[in-house]
């Protein structure tokens, strides 16, 4: 069973919200919507993982395709919310976790833009 992912845009704020079970082509899309906010001069990147039951390995790897643009760009900011414990370690091992900013929800993450 695929997951799905919601999409917000306001102020330049990508918020995306995984849910279900992550899987490649789920996060395949997820990457393309994430270039494209880059090339529209979005900055600032929510990634809410509050309903993601499970994340298979080559959709971490997906993950770490966006940390890694990210990174090498200016000015961009990456930050995950809610991230499930069954999730966290693979993340964790990766080394994704080292190069974004981890909230417990999407408000805390959003005020965290705006005091930025």
């Amino acid at each position: 069973m695929s997951g799905n992912i919601n999409y917000k845009f306001t102020d330049k704020v990508f918020i995306a919200e995984i849910a279900g079970y992550a899987e490649l082509t789920l996060m395949e899309g997820l990457v393309e919507k994430f270039f494209e906010k880059l090339d529209e001069d979005f900055t600032d990147f929510v990634f809410n993982f509050a309903r993601m039951t499970l994340i298979n390995s080559s959709a971490l790897g997906k993950l770490l395709e966006i940390i890694s643009e990210g990174m090498g760009r200016d000015g961009v900011k990456i930050l995950f919310c809610s991230i499930p414990a069954t999730s966290k370690l693979g993340m964790a091992s990766l080394g994704i976790l080292d190069y974004v900013e981890e909230f417990a929800s999407v408000e805390e993450a959003l005020l965290r833009l705006k005091s930025a």
